[in-house]
């Protein structure tokens, strides 16, 4: 793979003019700035999820913004998404490959740190496409049917808790709430969301923790019922529900998804996705996929998702210390 800088010397338009790039409108100019070339989106899970419909919906709108370049999903599931994020870490940082990375990619490295990877040292932040809360959803013969009275429910007996899978970020999120408030559940985990979820509609857990994504089905039709979401403040698309801060002040847990970027890749490309995607991200009928499953777009930049990078992989570094969670 030729370096960068001779790159810049055999094609100077693909990296020229930086501030043409970093303009990251739809002027000629700029267009021709961007790699023509096929540019990869891996994504961590398989297809039909959240993460993939979101790297899709990014995509698709992407090669509709910059003609003479192909934006394609690849699906790299497996590890907890550390396959994915070891495939792009290990790309040319040319701007052919970008990692479409969630809250769960951060976790992973955590208890996977024999992969060597630091998501702040290893990848640059592009922007965050998505935020949402999760969802804290029961049976609707369980006698517990607000967060005080799960509590309190919990302290007399024990109550089971059923989650996607050890060392996701509703494991951490239900890890977080012995912390902060001393109660313990007996945490069961799944192989994924539906495992979980069955599980509790089928009366073999108590307690479900999960997305209202993975749970909007079985909540419209009354198989299950919430408790209680995740978010500082209620979430749009379940504007009733009370938030667990209500009852912990401060608590506050959210999924976020986003693009990043192997380390090394020049600043005006990074810009230029950077702006395209956030731009992407503000379209109506964009901002209107994304609350269909419970998220709010985002599109804030590099810099603040950057800062959200640094916070989370302190904060749930310090929830995965304490609980003594490893890797395999």
């Amino acid at each position: 793979m030729p370096r960068i800088g001779h790159l810049i010397g055999r094609r100077g338009a693909l990296l020229g003019a930086p501030a043409l790039l970093a303009t990251a409108g739809l002027r000629p100019a700029a267009a021709q700035a961007w790699p023509g070339r096929q540019v990869r989106i891996v994504v961590g899970f398989a297809a039909g999820g959240a993460n993939d419909i979101m790297a899709r919906l990014i995509a698709g709108k992407l090669g509709e913004r910059i003609p003479g370049t192909a934006f394609v999903v690849e699906n790299r599931p497996g590890a907890g998404t550390l396959l994915a994020a070891e495939n792009v870490a290990r790309s040319a940082p040319d701007g052919t490959s970008f990692l479409y990375a969630s809250t769960s990619t951060l976790i992973t490295l955590m208890v996977n740190r024999g992969s060597g990877l630091d998501p702040v040292r290893d990848f640059a932040a592009v922007t965050m496409a998505q935020s949402s809360p999760l969802l804290m959803v029961s049976r609707p013969d369980f006698p517990a049917r607000t967060l005080p009275e799960l509590l309190a429910l919990a302290r007399q007996r024990p109550v089971t808790v059923s989650h996607p899978g050890t060392g996701g970020i509703n494991h951490l999120a239900m890890a977080l709430l012995t912390q902060r408030t001393g109660v313990d559940f007996t945490l069961v985990p799944y192989t994924g969301n539906q495992p979980s979820l069955t599980a509790l509609v089928r009366g073999d857990v108590d307690v479900a923790h999960d997305s209202f994504f993975a749970t909007k089905g079985l909540l419209a039709n009354g198989s299950i019922r919430p408790i209680a979401v995740t978010s500082a403040q209620p979430a749009a698309a379940m504007p009733a529900v009370p938030t667990v801060a209500a009852t912990v002040p401060g608590y506050e847990v959210l999924f976020w998804g986003g693009v990043m970027a192997p380390r090394g890749v020049p600043e005006p490309i990074l810009d230029r996705m950077a702006a395209e995607v956030d731009a992407i991200l503000h379209l109506p009928d964009v901002v209107e996929r994304v609350s269909s499953f419970g998220a709010d777009a985002v599109g804030r930049g590099r810099a603040q998702y950057a800062r959200t990078i640094a916070e989370d992989w302190a904060r749930w570094g310090a929830v995965v210390r304490e609980i003594g969670l490893k890797g395999d």
